[in-house]
């Protein structure tokens, strides 16, 4: 998605690419396929594209950075969730997902954004103790997208975010990306986690993470918020 924006390509076109290229390298480390079954149909073009799962809210988050108006981040939130993703619950969970960045990069409290995402979106009405003992995996993005928003409502740190978003089980490691999405647009993520995961990501994908800081600066944008606190 940011490659797509950095560099004016259509989602699609990036998203086929990217799903083509790590589809080549078969079955990952833990012999599992690298995309859920919606996805690898999307890319060998037998999908009819209305996945209602999590995957759009997992990847959305470069629409809430790389845009500065409400507006058009819903736009480009549609144009880049229906490309694969074209059902109304995705399309939905995507955009509160993309807006809470946006906002949250905008100085809007935890409180404030509750309330928008009730009012705009869906319930919060959860309890981490409950969701750690009661909740079920789900891959669904009305299932999963709410309680990782709330699991980053809930918390204190970048990292307690994601411990958190973790702990509750389901499916982890998308509920663990959309909440630290919007944990990095409050708090910022800490240097020695960045340090720490630099070994783990792909050298074709750090061109466009070193790309999308650039334009982004959330180090200037974390002292600009400390500032007008």
């Amino acid at each position: 998605i940011a490659d797509a924006i950095l560099n004016g390509f259509s989602y699609d076109y990036k998203l086929q690419e990217y799903g083509k290229r790590e589809m080549s390298l078969g079955l990952d480390k833990y012999g599992r396929s690298r995309f859920g079954r919606g996805f690898r149909e999307y890319i060998s073009g037998i999908s009819k594209c209305d996945s209602y799962g999590n995957g759009c809210a997992m990847r959305i988050g470069p629409v809430g950075y790389l845009f500065n108006d409400i507006e058009k981040i819903k736009e480009e939130s549609y144009k880049a969730t229906i490309t694969s993703h074209n059902n109304s619950d995705s399309i939905k969970c995507a955009e509160a997902v993309s807006v809470s960045i946006f906002l949250l990069r905008n100085g809007i409290s935890k409180e404030k954004l509750r309330e928008y995402i009730i009012s705009n979106y869906f319930s919060l009405d959860y309890d981490i103790e409950d969701l750690r003992h009661n909740y079920k995996f789900s891959s669904n993005a009305i299932n999963s997208v709410p309680q990782a928003i709330y699991c980053f409502l809930e918390s204190k740190n970048f990292e307690d975010a994601i411990r958190l978003s973790i702990s509750i089980g389901g499916d982890s490691d998308t509920i663990a990306c959309i909440c630290g999405s919007l944990a990095e647009a409050f708090y910022g993520v800490p240097e020695e986690i960045i340090i720490s995961v630099d070994k783990y990501i792909p050298d074709y994908m750090k061109k466009i993470i070193n790309q999308f800081y650039n334009k982004v600066n959330t180090k200037q944008l974390m002292k600009k918020k400390k500032e007008n606190l």
